[in-house]
């Protein structure tokens, strides 16, 4: 349980750090429905949290999967507040874990439409096992198994980006623990192995930071990071969703943190020409040449 005690005084000792207002503000840079990324060192005392805009439009495409999926590459660079809350060292410190987490709303009831996602639809993250296939999920995926689980799942997320919303005026933020709900969202079991996130996900929604760059991932180059997102439908029977099945995740593209700090959103593998079709349109281009010129 966090102490008043503690959090006055790592709060004054750090506020420096970031921008706080007064509970119950408003965040004019968060929306319910944005995703969040966000960032825990076990053991630390600060968290990060990032707004990387709306799940359902610039994550999800017009329709559930990643088939059409718009990649967006170095969108944000995260280096420098990565440095102020874990130290210049952070791309090669184990102890640091990265995770997303977006949510409209909780109600079980609302027919409201979002951006076409339904009440509880679930943004969420998965650790990529391997670089494998650009494009294609490397995480097992997830799920969720009743509907009291959905809501369940949908608080624990409203609940921490939530911290974030009254708390701050700002869409990058350093946060102490003892202020940000991502530590209890995504707790630890013992060392290096977390519990359930958000309340429901067991093993955790996070990935944990390697000491060496976790490999090349497509136009994202080195990353640091790969994470899966998932969208978990919370109900599948109004006029006008985007489709799926309820509560099976649908895997929307994979967010990535670079070894510098940029973060980037991969949903499709965009091959290069091949060398054959280089060399054919060589061709195609000097038989008009050679039309025009007769």
């Amino acid at each position: 349980m966090k102490k008043l005690f503690k959090r006055c005084a790592i709060f004054s000792a750090f506020s420096s750090v970031f921008t706080a207002i007064p509970a119950e503000a408003a965040n004019t840079f968060y929306t319910p429905g944005d995703l969040v990324l966000f960032f825990q060192q076990e053991g630390g005392t600060n968290t990060i949290y990032a707004n990387i805009g709306n799940a359902a439009n610039l994550y999800r495409g017009s329709a559930a999967g990643s088939a059409d999926g718009v990649n967006r590459v170095n969108f944000l660079n995260l280096n420098s507040t990565l440095s102020t809350a874990f130290g210049s060292g952070w791309a090669s410190d184990t102890s640091i874990y990265a995770g997303l987490a977006g949510v409209f709303n909780t109600s079980a009831s609302s027919l409201i439409l979002t951006d076409g996602d339904p009440s509880r639809t679930l943004y969420i993250s998965d650790s990529r096992t391997e670089v494998g296939t650009v494009g294609t999920a490397s995480s097992n995926g997830r799920t969720v198994v009743t509907q009291t689980g959905q809501t369940s799942g949908a608080s624990g997320i409203n609940q921490q980006n939530n911290a974030f919303a009254v708390n701050y005026d700002s869409a990058v933020t350093i946060s102490l623990t003892s202020v940000s709900q991502i530590d209890d969202k995504n707790p630890f079991i013992v060392p290096g192995l977390q519990g359930a996130a958000m309340n429901i996900f067991g093993g955790g929604i996070q990935q944990r930071g390697s000491a060496d760059s976790f490999g090349t991932f497509g136009d994202a180059g080195p990353v640091e990071f790969a994470l899966d997102l998932y969208r978990i439908l919370g109900r599948n029977d109004l006029a006008g969703q985007v489709g799926g099945v309820t509560r099976e995740g649908s895997y929307e593209g994979t967010v990535t943190i670079g070894n510098t700090g940029e973060v980037s959103f991969i949903a499709n593998a965009v091959p290069e020409p091949s060398s054959l079709a280089l060399t054919g349109l060589a061709v195609g281009m000097l038989a008009f040449r050679r039309r025009r010129s007769a």
